[in-house]
């Protein structure tokens, strides 16, 4: 009895020792699987390849658009600048970069996007520059009259 006592302490650490290296090494395979998926690159759909072409990657800094649905049946959009979190081929992560409030005053600052706010861009509205993204804006209508 007093042998088994002193080998149960023996045992313990051996089965301590063989679970945490059994660790090591699942975490080492999983590592190897990340990089493995992250080094692929994903290919956009056809409709967003032909509106965005080849500028866009993981980390580009551009601009999106902020709209505005109205109960008046108006619509008031706004170019945001934006950093690109992750693409997918039907979709694109974005994260802004900026704060921007659609409506100007008091009551009207949540009219908009904080910065740090993401959203999953899926119809392309996404350009180089700001002056782009505005004219884009221009050409729908969705400038304010105020």
């Amino acid at each position: 009895m007093n042998r088994l006592l002193s080998s149960f302490p023996i045992l313990l650490a051996a089965i301590i020792l063989n679970s945490c290296s059994d660790n090591k090494g699942g975490q080492q395979v999983s590592a190897t699987q990340n990089i493995q998926k992250s080094s692929t690159e994903v290919v956009l759909n056809e409709e967003l390849q032909a509106k965005l072409g080849s500028w866009l990657q993981k980390g580009t800094e551009c601009y999106g658009i902020v709209v505005g649905y109205f109960a008046d049946g108006s619509t008031l959009g706004k170019a945001v600048k934006c950093k690109v979190m992750s693409i997918k081929p039907d979709k694109i992560r974005m994260k802004t970069m900026e704060s921007v409030s659609l409506l100007e005053g008091e009551g009207c600052d949540k009219m908009g996007l904080a910065y740090g706010d993401t959203w999953w861009e899926e119809e392309g509205d996404i350009f180089k520059t700001r002056e782009k993204a505005e004219v884009y804006i221009k050409e729908k209508g969705w400038i304010s009259n105020k």
